[in-house]
């Protein structure tokens, strides 16, 4: 028997960043059929609670790419891998010694909050507007961003064009390559304006997916990822079956054992569907 877990963006959601009527009405189906299958993103719990309502999901969902193990029915962390406030002081000054300004995710005894202090880029004004949009209650102004360390520090994102990027994604892991993962990638839905991610060095897809199969009786299944993204490459490494969707990045898919259809044509679902089914 084998265990599914795919990614979110470009990967189980369409173009629009949904569930298509196709996939939700087949993942509906299948989980009633006792599919054991959840997700692992990027994307915070709460926007996944928006995506994915409705969906009888069993299993927790994977957010914030392995920082949070948390369920998708009540919204409550069950795990949650977050760095020390003077880790987080240490990388803020860092990315403003580059002349760029992050934005954070914190979690504390306020709960998930997350900061901006100014917009340098259309990237970084996209990332605020889509929160703005989607009502994200964790969003808030700054003046003084450093000062909202305080608490620990989920995530630290860096908004900007690709050559300042990896030069900063470079010098975080020299000085902290021990204390932090780190995920550069294009922003799927804008192109040019890639984000770099860094997390405490647990948070990782392959970690809580491993997690969460410890203590959901999964670990003696073999394990089945979706994906398309850096950030989805510790899982696939640690999956038995590493699928890649068509549209996948050249490195994803040169870990993949196999490449599917791409993300628009539900290629993930008529994946799933088929190995189910056929005793997978």
């Amino acid at each position: 028997m084998r265990f599914y877990v795919s990614d979110l963006d470009g990967t189980l959601l369409d173009p629009q960043a949904q569930l298509s009527s196709t996939t939700r009405a087949g993942l509906i189906e299948l989980l009633h059929e006792g599919l054991p299958f959840t997700v692992a993103s990027a994307r915070n719990l709460l926007s996944m609670r928006r995506i994915l309502d409705g969906l009888p999901m069993r299993l927790p969902v994977i957010s914030s790419n392995g920082a949070y193990i948390g369920d998708l029915a009540s919204g409550r962390y069950e795990l949650v891998n977050a760095m020390s406030p003077a880790l987080g002081q240490d990388l803020f000054a860092l990315v403003r010694r580059h002349g760029l300004m992050p934005f954070i995710a914190t979690h504390g005894p306020s709960g998930d909050q997350l900061f901006w202090q100014s917009i340098q880029n259309e990237g970084q004004q996209r990332f605020v507007e889509e929160r703005e949009r989607n009502a994200d209650p964790r969003l808030r102004r700054s003046r003084r961003l450093q000062e909202e360390l305080r608490d620990p520090l989920v995530t630290l994102l860096v908004v900007d064009r690709l050559a300042p990027l990896a030069a900063l994604q470079a010098e975080i892991e020299h000085a902290f390559g021990g204390l932090v993962t780190t995920h550069l990638a294009e922003d799927f839905y804008l192109p040019g304006w890639p984000w770099l991610n860094v997390h405490d060095r647990r948070a990782s897809k392959d970690q809580a997916i491993a997690t969460l199969a410890e203590r959901y009786g999964l670990h003696g299944r073999e394990l089945v990822t979706f994906g398309d993204q850096v950030n989805d490459l510790s899982m696939l490494r640690a999956a038995h079956h590493a699928v890649a969707v068509a549209n996948a990045s050249d490195d994803v898919k040169a870990v993949a054992h196999r490449v599917i259809g791409p993300h628009h044509e539900d290629a993930v679902l008529h994946f799933i569907r088929s190995d189910w089914r056929s005793g997978g």
